[in-house]
Order: C-alpha cells, then sequence, then structure tokens
C-alpha cells in the first residue's frame, strides 16, 4: 500500500513538473511574438508639413458650346446644284459650301442687262432732247435727276444691282472659318430655309452650373480644367467669363467658362466634367494619401524622430481636390499639428500607434 501511494505521488510531481515546464514556455513563445512585432519595421513615404496655397475645387457636369456658331440658309430658294464640302469638313472664310442651280439668276441678270442698255439709251436721248450732251458733269443736277426718272434708268440700275445679288445668293459661303454640320440635302433637291450649321471648333465656351453654397469661392477670371469622359488624363484650361446673375428652381446658378479646343478633339454639344478652381493662401496641405480613417475619424500619422516612431493625430478635413487636402488638427480630441511636422504620406494603412517606422526616402 504504501509502495501504492508512493508511485501516486511521484506521477503527480512529474505532471505538475511538465505543466509548469509548459507555461513558461508558452510565456516564452508570447514574449518572442511581442518583441518581434515591436521590433518590425514599417516602409513609409513622408513629407515635412508646410503652409503653401490650396487649389478649392468644385467638380461638376457641363457642356460644350463653341464661341462661334451659325445656323446658314440659302437667301433664296431654288434647286441645289452642287455640295461642296460635307459634314465634318472644314471651310475657309469665304469659301463656297453649296451651289443652287443659277440658270433662272443668270437669265434675269442678262434681262436686267439689256434694260439697262435701253435706259441709257433713253436717258441719252432725253438730255439731248434738253439741249445737252453726254457729259453730265456740266448739267445741273436737277435736269440730271429729271431725265433719269423720265427715262427709266434709276429703275433699271436697281434691277440690275438686284439681279446680280440674286445670282451672288445661289452661292452659300461661309461666314467664318469652321467646321459644316447638319448638311441633310441632296443634290437636285428644292432647297429653302435651313441648309446646315457651321462651328469654329478652335474655342469653346463651357456651360454649367453650381450650388449657390459653391458660387461663392469663384469669380469671373478664376480657372477651370475640363476633362472629356473619354480621355479623362487629358485637362483643358480655361477661364470663368460670366456667371449668371439669378438662382434657378433648383437652387444653381449657371456659368460660362471659355476654352481653347487645343487637341481638336472637343466637339460642339460634347458632355464634359468640369472643374472649378479657387486659390485659398496659407493652408496646411497634405496629399489625399496621408488621411486615413481610424474609428470613424481622419487621422494623420506624424513621426517622433527621436524614436523613429508613429504619432496618431486627429485631424478635420477642411476642403478636398483631386490631389491634397487642406487639414487642421482636431481640437475636440486635443491633437496637435504644426509647419515642419513630418507627415506619413504611404505605408500608414495598418499603422497604429507607437508603431516603428523606416523613412523610405530619407
Amino acid at each position: 500500500m504504501k509502495r501504492v501511494s508512493c508511485f501516486i505521488a511521484f506521477v503527480a510531481l512529474v505532471a505538475v513538473s511538465c505543466s509548469s515546464q509548459k507555461k513558461e514556455d508558452e510565456s516564452e513563445n508570447v514574449e518572442v511574438a511581442k518583441a518581434s512585432f515591436v521590433s518590425e519595421r514599417n516602409i513609409v513615404d513622408t513629407i515635412h508639413l508646410k503652409r503653401r496655397d490650396f487649389n478649392r475645387q468644385v467638380i461638376t457636369n457641363g457642356k460644350l458650346r463653341a464661341v462661334a456658331k451659325s445656323i446658314l440658309a440659302f437667301p433664296v430658294s431654288g434647286t441645289l446644284q452642287d455640295i461642296v464640302v460635307k459634314n465634318g469638313q472644314y471651310v475657309s472664310k469665304g469659301g463656297v459650301i453649296a451651289r443652287l442651280d443659277p440658270t433662272p439668276a443668270t437669265n434675269k441678270l442678262a434681262q436686267s442687262r439689256q434694260s439697262m442698255e435701253r435706259s441709257e439709251l433713253s436717258f441719252m436721248n432725253e438730255l439731248i432732247g434738253y439741249g445737252y450732251g453726254r457729259d453730265t458733269s456740266k448739267i445741273p443736277p436737277e435736269i440730271v435727276k429729271v431725265v433719269r426718272l423720265k427715262s427709266g434708268y434709276n429703275d433699271a440700275l436697281y434691277s440690275l444691282k438686284q439681279a446680280e445679288e440674286e445670282l451672288a445668293k445661289t452661292e452659300l459661303k461661309a461666314p467664318f472659318a469652321g467646321k459644316v454640320a447638319n448638311i441633310s440635302a441632296k443634290p437636285y433637291e428644292s432647297v429653302s430655309g435651313v441648309f446646315c450649321t457651321l462651328i469654329d471648333d478652335s474655342r469653346f465656351e463651357v456651360m454649367f452650373s453650381l450650388l449657390e453654397s459653391e458660387v461663392s469661392f469663384i469669380k469671373v477670371g478664376n480657372t477651370v480644367q475640363v476633362a472629356l469622359y473619354s480621355d479623362a488624363e487629358t485637362l483643358y484650361k480655361g477661364v470663368i467669363t460670366q456667371i449668371n446673375p439669378i438662382v434657378d428652381e433648383k437652387g444653381q446658378i449657371a456659368v460660362t467658362a471659355e476654352i481653347v479646343n487645343s487637341s481638336g478633339k472637343l466637339i460642339e454639344g460634347m458632355n464634359v466634367k468640369v472643374i472649378a478652381e479657387s486659390l485659398l493662401k496659407n493652408k496646411l496641405v497634405v496629399p489625399k494619401s496621408a488621411v486615413v480613417m481610424r474609428d470613424n475619424f481622419d487621422v494623420l500619422f506624424r513621426i517622433d524622430k527621436e524614436r523613429n516612431r508613429s504619432m496618431w493625430t486627429y485631424v478635420k478635413v477642411e476642403m478636398s481636390n483631386s490631389q491634397y487636402h487642406a487639414v487642421v488638427p482636431n481640437n475636440e480630441k486635443n491633437a496637435e499639428l504644426n509647419e515642419g511636422d513630418i507627415i506619413i504620406v504611404s505605408g500608414n494603412l495598418n499603422l497604429a500607434e507607437g508603431s516603428n517606422v523606416e523613412i523610405k526616402n530619407r
């Protein structure tokens, strides 16, 4: 019996010893893991925080409208003889776009010339009847006026000029250089009214609307940037030329800017993205990547230069543009942010307060 008791005591002692050793091993493993975590290096990019001008932006949609655009029509009706240009083609100022059959106008001009010749002959005969010759410079103006009326000279001269103008109107010419659009008629069709549209696509107006709260920070002369939805990388710079002083039923104000079609890709009526800009002075500006969310608050990380550790800093974003935030310290969280602070701008997604960091761009 004593032997059994001794055996049981021995087994219990061994079990306790093993359990104690296991706990010690586990404790050592935890400490090693902690040490490994603390010594981990987070590679980051940084900037030195500075006060500078901030380009405030409001992004909205707009529509392009050519600065010079004209709906063209033949001044006279007739049969379309020839279309010189096609839709989308460029025509110089004064260039012919299309022609009507000139036969009726040509016949009328020939008749007017004959009438003019007859009236000139009658005019000369009337002068002879008054005792004067061909040299009208020596004839009293009152006599010349009477003779011109009696001979029908004035009427014939007016008819001749009218016939010449009607012949000229059979050609539709461009009042300015541009591209032709909306030609739908075909040769030998009867034409009257609108024939085509002429667009100078070298410059465009951008029509867009801003809310009352947004329009307060822009003014005539401010810059805008315009991008096509099909080519968001290419930006066209322009200037605000008009701000309509009326708020519509949607609470919006119409704004007009002007841009140059430097690429030739802009088209009348095209929908575009508009970035209206206004310069604000003396702001703490950081890249958007510097600000992350923690516990539903905006946070950025500064670097403790002595310990190379991250410092969690609550901020408020005053305003944003496509690339940057203007920030201020969150006073409700007793945050501190000063010009000259080293701000982490990348590698900050998984950082915590006191994380070890290594500056990549040092």
